[in-house]
């Protein structure tokens, strides 16, 4: 200590989480003291989180107090949000296996997920209430309390305690949000004698389905004879362990997986996978990859567009049959991601207005009803906003990093990809000019762009 004297500023950040302390010589101030600054910073109502060790310092060294963070509020930690932990994995692939010689087994896909009467589904997690934070002002910050969830609760379930669980024995299938448990539809051939199917239930064909017909499911189709240019609909997987004869007519669409031996003269859309040995002359989509399967598998005379991986041994045909190849993001996503941006911007816009006519009502030592009202409805839609773009914060990371770890669309050829192919991957376009054999094509620098695959 040097015994001068020193006038004692004080200034507190924005949010309150911070208090800073100037000394300044003054012939009229004070003998920096521990109990002095105290006083001081009692008397700018500064009274939590005070950083004693850096009081000390200042006292020791009060000529090279400048601006120095003195005490630091506690911050709240936020709640967790609830989650809902399945027991039984509704979720997973269901991806043929490739036998020692080479060739696909169709037949143990394991498609349905079995279930026991009285069997937990899923358990439900409650949210937790975070904890709450201080001002250095001593004021508690209030933390937000995760969100909840609600068990999926769907037919032949019933909840006890935070458990889900199977009234019946039967299969799980996931429809809007809600997991329900559901028997089995089997016929042996889809023709005249039985007509079109529309059931909330799973199917199961034995035989073929017949040119004309129309096959909807809200489960999973099982078909273990041939498609004819017939339209199957399923909001699980689609699993034909023959195949498709379309005629140019037949439709496949399912919201998860479409596996059959052979596409040919057909439509496929699939929100998740393709798999398969053979695609010809066949328009095919696919939300996640096309894999063909098997060391003679191929895609000729098709359009194939899928959102990660395209894979095959032979793409095209030595007499340059036009066949075209599409991989990249799913445009969906990009148009969530683009959404979510957007939302978020425009509210902390909007935050940062609130925010500036909270801080122009706060100089007023007392406010007005009127004024106290507009502060109070200020405060409240600062606050839900904030909540609001947490969650919308959370998403729009969730969908980034969906992006990153996902497949960023490559094209395997474990055999030749023929001339006659285009090869479309996001913006970027390769004409195949002469054969390639056993390559991987990928987009780099703005080109399609192929290596050895290895």
């Amino acid at each position: 200590m040097d015994g001068k004297k020193y006038r004692v500023l004080v200034e507190v950040s924005r949010d309150r989480q911070q208090a800073y302390i100037s000394l300044v010589e003054d012939p009229e101030g004070i003998i920096p003291t521990q109990e002095e600054i105290l006083r001081v910073l009692a008397s700018y109502k500064v009274i939590y989180g005070i950083k004693l060790n850096i009081v000390e310092e200042i006292c020791r060294n009060p000529q090279n107090a400048k601006y120095v963070l003195v005490a630091e509020g506690k911050k709240p930690v936020n709640g967790e949000d609830g989650k809902i932990v399945f027991m039984i994995d509704i979720h997973s692939s269901t991806t043929p296996k490739i036998l020692e010689d080479g060739t696909v087994d169709y037949k143990n896909l394991n498609l349905f997920k079995n279930v026991k009467k009285g069997q937990i589904i899923a358990q439900r997690i409650p949210p937790t209430q975070g904890e709450p934070g201080k001002n250095v002002f001593g004021e508690p910050i209030p933390a937000i309390k995760g969100k909840d969830v609600r068990l999926p609760l769907g037919k032949n379930t019933y909840i006890e305690g935070d458990n889900l669980i199977a009234a019946v024995d039967g299969h799980i299938v996931a429809v809007n949000n809600k997991v329900e448990v559901r028997t089995l539809l089997e016929v042996k051939e889809v023709d005249t004698s039985v007509g079109n199917i529309k059931t909330v239930a799973s199917v199961k064909i034995t035989g073929n389905v017949k040119s004309g017909f129309v096959v909807e499911s809200e489960g999973n189709i099982e078909i273990f004879g041939v498609v004819e240019a017939a339209t199957i609909i399923a909001k699980g997987n689609i699993n034909i362990h023959k195949g498709i004869q379309g005629g140019g007519k037949a439709k496949i669409i399912a919201e998860g997986n479409v596996t059959a031996r052979y596409f040919q003269n057909c439509s496929v859309e699939a929100g998740g996978d393709v798999f398969g040995e053979a695609i010809i002359y066949s328009d095919v989509k696919a939300g996640g990859n096309v894999k063909l399967l098997g060391n003679k598998s191929q895609i000729i005379g098709s359009r194939v567009v899928a959102g990660r991986e395209i894979y095959a041994a032979i793409v095209g045909s030595k007499m340059g049959t036009y066949t075209e190849l599409q991989v990249g993001i799913i445009p969906q996503k990009r148009l969530k991601i683009a959404e979510l941006i957007y939302q978020i911007e425009e509210n902390r816009s909007a935050m940062e207005k609130l925010r500036k006519i909270i801080s122009y009502l706060e100089k007023f030592e007392k406010l007005p009803p009127e004024k106290q009202e507009i502060k109070e409805k200020a405060e409240k839609s600062l606050e839900e906003l904030s909540y609001t773009n947490h969650h919308l914060e959370e998403e729009l990371r969730i969908l980034n990093e969906e992006i990153k770890t996902s497949s960023s669309g490559i094209v395997k050829v474990l055999d030749t990809i023929f001339p006659g192919t285009k090869l479309v991957i996001d913006d970027a376009v390769l004409k195949i000019k002469e054969p390639i054999k056993y390559a991987m094509f990928v987009k780099k620098e703005d080109e399609v762009k192929f290596f050895p695959l290895k």
